[in-house]
């Protein structure tokens, strides 16, 4: 049975039960409270409970809930008191102005203890002559509150530069880490408490800072205690003469440098860090605001931090290749750089689990290239399949210091090594000049043409292809053979691989990584890889049936749209499927004459309802990729781990690898790719023009004169 609290709530005056389970969350509670007392409202709450020593515990969140729920828990407690306040100046005992001055149960204001020695009832407003009672309070009224709370309610959420307001306390404190030690505490403690400082003496045994107003009379000096070696604060005049008026949230000693210290550890998990999204941290976290070029800088100081030099990276390939070997010895690592200037050439990754892997995936690779995002710069080529569900298989990686003929050729050659494939043309580049428009016509009457399951349609779009592009097509396409691009001329199967649209998912699916130092980038992609591989392998161990699911289920819907369709036999292995046109399906060659079949080795519509009209196992007739033992296979061996632990022992003595000399592009570096043809973009209405398509109001460029 769930465990259950009962809340005693108390709020002006009443007393209400409300029993809480430990499912249940904050902006539960805070729901029931609000009906329970009508006066009260859900932002202006705050709430304080009550165990042993401890009278007056924060209940702010889910997690106070869960805190308080393990004490009560731990001690045994059924029932807890909780006080709640009104943040907008009504709460169970006091007003809203302080002291304690208090309201009866007539809602009358009586003035307590501290308000003097005259007994009269009434407040009074500080303000233009706001009087609430004719008669005047003699003596100290103690303390008076802004009410502008009660109108304006605002909570106070606490922030991370809290625990810095005790760094500097008093004369004789000690500061490990000698002067550096003390000037960093000296920064955190002048941005919590808001004021800047200049220093008057800064020197490695003693250090005099002042307040940057000068009429303020703040100041500190410390020195070097050579015993002990830690610095102590000899003189320390703590007060600020200078009031509010000297307070600032822009502080010159938040430098870069102690943001980067600040932001290491979420750059470490979020490599994709931005410079505004640490303006908008440090102004919410730490009350401080600072410039974007600061923030950027610390940026870029927090990575090279936690990932280490960018330059040094390529230099550390050396060592990461001897891991790599370590670990498995069957996996390709090679590394190139220019032996007259010891600078970096190309890069070349192919783990031995998913060389062997890929001999389970359907036999078609997808090959790109993405340019990478670090200082560097540079390009990252993959070459990427599909296993029998449809999944990412990442084949192999590499790395250059740009996308040009000798770079592709190098890695064609590695990739020839370990499966022997080729690379194939673009049309998109041959019509970058012509109108856009006419550019998207041609290439889809050029996918039609790739696209054609017989060769009577090939040559009917091709003519009307040949007719409308003109002489740059006819060029292109005779310099293409037919048999690269077209469905119909295609030697093997393709299994329903057209474009590079795969190799587009690995370069998204390794968007953060991008950004990092070629070693951390290739560890971390191979981890992502190891766990990928680990995972699937763990999932496929619980399939029970023979097709994978993907599979699975593109057989259902065949056969869920073919259960009324007529077939008349012709022998045991042929048939013809009644419907409008007419096909023929021989089950036992694994053809049919709509020729879908043959180029994607997955049973088509009409294959379908053959093979069940005969009465045959349906499973035997669809392609080994697609079974469940052949997923298996695929991910059945694992990338192993590459432990750093050893790292110094193993760095190679050779010659040291210098970056590359990448030119950088001009104009404004690209952070998002160029969509392939024929991918799906999610389609949007624009505010302007109202037409569906992938545009907005800004930038929408149709004319919206009439007559146009």
């Amino acid at each position: 049975m769930e465990k259950s609290l009962i809340l005693f709530c108390k709020y002006n005056g009443l007393c209400a039960g409300i029993k809480l389970s430990r499912s249940s969350r904050i902006g539960d509670f805070m729901k029931i409270l609000c009906g329970k007392f009508s006066d009260l409202r859900r932002h202006s709450l705050q709430l304080f409970y009550a165990i042993r020593d401890h009278p007056s515990t924060m209940l702010y969140n889910d997690e106070d809930l869960e805190v308080m729920f393990a004490i009560a828990d731990s001690i045994g407690l059924n029932c807890i008191e909780v006080t709640v306040v009104d943040s907008r100046g009504f709460d169970s005992g006091t007003s809203g102005c302080g002291g304690d001055i208090g309201a009866n149960s007539s809602g009358v204001f009586d003035s307590g203890g501290d308000a003097g020695a005259s007994t009269s009832k009434g407040i009074s407003f500080s303000g233009q002559g706001l009087v609430g009672h004719p008669f005047e309070s003699m003596g100290d009224v103690g303390k008076e509150d802004d009410l502008g709370a009660m109108f304006c309610p605002h909570q106070q959420r606490p922030r991370l530069s809290d625990a810095w307001k005790e760094l500097i306390k008093s004369v004789g404190q000690l500061f490990v880490g000698g002067s550096e030690g003390f000037r960093d505490a000296l920064r955190k403690y002048s941005i919590v408490h808001y004021f800047e400082f200049d220093f008057v003496k800064n020197e490695t045994e003693r250090v005099t800072a002042v307040c940057k107003v000068k009429s303020c009379k703040w100041n500190i000096h410390a020195r070097l205690d050579k015993v002990s070696g830690c610095f102590y604060i000899k003189r320390y005049y703590s007060v600020h003469s200078c009031g509010v008026a000297g307070r600032t949230t822009k502080n010159c000693h938040a430098n870069s440098t102690l943001i980067s210290q600040l932001i290491k550890d979420d750059v470490r998990d979020k490599s994709k860090k931005r410079a505004v999204d640490v303006v908008n941290d440090l102004k919410e976290y730490y009350g401080v605001d600072v410039s974007y070029n600061r923030a950027w800088l610390a940026v870029q100081k927090a990575k090279s931090s936690a990932f280490g030099d960018y330059s040094d990276s390529f230099n550390q390939l050396q060592w990461y290749r001897n891991a790599v070997l370590n670990s498995d010895s069957r996996s390709v690592f090679d590394v190139e750089w220019d032996q007259s200037t010891n600078r970096f050439l190309r890069l070349f990754v192919a783990f031995d689990a998913c060389v062997q892997g890929f001999k389970h995936c359907r036999p078609v690779l997808s090959v790109d290239a993405t340019f990478l995002k670090a200082r560097h710069m540079g390009c990252l080529m993959s070459a990427s399949a599909k296993d029998g569900n449809a999944g990412l298989f990442a084949l192999c990686f590499g790395v250059v210091d740009s996308e040009n003929n000798d770079n592709w050729l190098c890695f064609m050659e590695k990739l020839r090594g370990i499966l022997d494939e080729e690379r194939r043309g673009n049309l998109r580049t041959t019509l970058a000049s012509t109108n856009v428009k006419y550019k998207e016509s041609l290439i889809r009457v050029f996918l039609k043409c790739a696209y054609a399951p017989t060769v009577a349609k090939f040559n009917q779009h091709m003519g009307n292809l040949v007719k409308h592009g003109g002489a740059a097509v006819v060029h292109f396409l005779s310099e293409l053979p037919n048999e690269r691009w077209a469905n119909v001329f295609f030697p093997g199967q393709r299994y329903g691989a057209m474009s590079s649209s795969l190799a587009e998912c690995f370069n998204s699916w390794i968007l953060k990584e991008r950004e990092l130092p070629v070693v951390d980038m290739v560890d971390r992609i191979r981890k992502k890889m190891m766990k990928s591989m680990c995972l699937r392998r763990e999932r496929s161990s619980k399939w029970e049936q023979v097709i994978c699911p993907y599979g699975e289920s593109r057989l259902e819907k065949l056969y869920d749209l073919v259960k009324t369709w007529k077939v008349i036999p012709s022998s045991a292995d042929i048939f013809e499927v009644d419907t409008d046109p007419s096909v023929s399906v021989d089950i036992g060659r694994r053809t049919c004459s709509c020729c879908w079949w043959q180029l994607n080795g997955f049973p088509c519509y009409h294959a379908v309802c053959a093979i069940k009209y005969s009465g045959k196992d349906l499973n035997l007739y669809v392609e080994r990729y697609f079974h469940v033992e052949s997923y298996r296979q695929v991910y059945s061996k694992p990338i192993y781990p590459v432990a750093s632990l050893l790292k110094s022992d193993m760095v190679d003595c050779g010659n040291s690898i210098l970056p590359p000399l990448s030119k950088k592009p001009p104009g404004r570096p690209k952070k998002k790719r160029i969509r392939s043809n024929g991918e799906k973009v999610r389609e949007m209405k624009c505010g302007r023009c109202g037409k569906m398509g992938n545009h907005n109001k800004l930038t929408c460029k149709e004319d919206l004169r009439p007559g146009f």
